[in-house]
């Protein structure tokens, strides 16, 4: 059997085993997407939790902090003393209130820089990430570049098939089959690790949903101190 002969069995195996690894990759590429769309969709939600959280009922909850510190200097200030004793007591009583409510506030200070620090270094992370997508971008676009030049040199003629030997076609043919089995190797990983991803980000999507409903039902009791605070503002009156 000539070479040429020998050659068209490889290379009919090397077809069917390109289509298996062409399907195994696009699948991932099309996991990939719906993967990152569930990573874009859990951001989206966890910025509207942190937003109805901070920005919704924190200010709310310190709104209605203010408001007690008023109603009990109210209250305090409302007493008429009778004697020194009492205007002592009424003053130590008002120094013990802001003590108290300043020690609140320095406590919540704290727990705000917590979190800011925590945001800082998520930003910071989320730069380093931004980079490594430019950088990937970077690759499409060389790569782009490259296979353009590789179009071009072939419409240029440089191909030649009729210089082509048997032996330089058996060469090629061991080459491509060379270079599928990392190609094999990394999609298989590629699925694994995309299976681990789309399991955290349904786990991830399912916290956020019930963070969702801790903040709604927060939100209901932080109203419900509102009106037992405007309630007694309504009594100092």
């Amino acid at each position: 059997m000539s070479q040429s002969a020998e050659n068209k069995a490889p290379i009919a195996a090397n077809r069917e085993r390109i289509l298996a690894i062409d399907t195994a990759v696009m699948n991932n590429k099309a996991s990939i997407y719906q993967s990152r769309s569930m990573i874009e969709e859990n951001r989206l939600m966890i910025l509207s939790n942190y937003a109805a959280a901070f920005m919704g009922n924190r200010q709310l909850a310190n709104a209605n902090t203010d408001e007690l510190f008023a109603n009990r200097t109210a209250i305090l200030a409302s007493h008429d003393s009778q004697s020194d004793v009492e205007e002592n007591c009424i003053n130590a009583s008002l120094n013990a209130a802001s003590l108290a409510f300043l020690k609140h506030r320095s406590s919540m200070n704290s727990a705000v820089l917590d979190v800011s620090e925590e945001l800082a270094a998520i930003n910071a992370r989320l730069i380093e990430i931004n980079t490594g997508i430019m950088n990937a971008n970077a690759d499409i676009v060389a790569f782009n570049a490259a296979q353009i030049a590789a179009n071009a040199s072939l419409l240029d003629g440089d191909l030649r098939p009729a210089n082509a030997t048997p032996e330089s076609n058996a060469a090629m043919v061991a080459a491509n089959a060379a270079g599928m089995g990392d190609i094999e190797s990394n999609a298989a990983a590629n699925s694994d690790r995309i299976e681990a991803i789309m399991a955290q980000s349904m786990e991830n999507a399912e916290s956020l949903v019930a963070n969702k409903a801790t903040i709604n039902a927060r939100r209901d009791d932080i109203m419900k101190n509102r009106a037992d605070v405007m309630a007694n503002r309504a009594r100092i009156s």
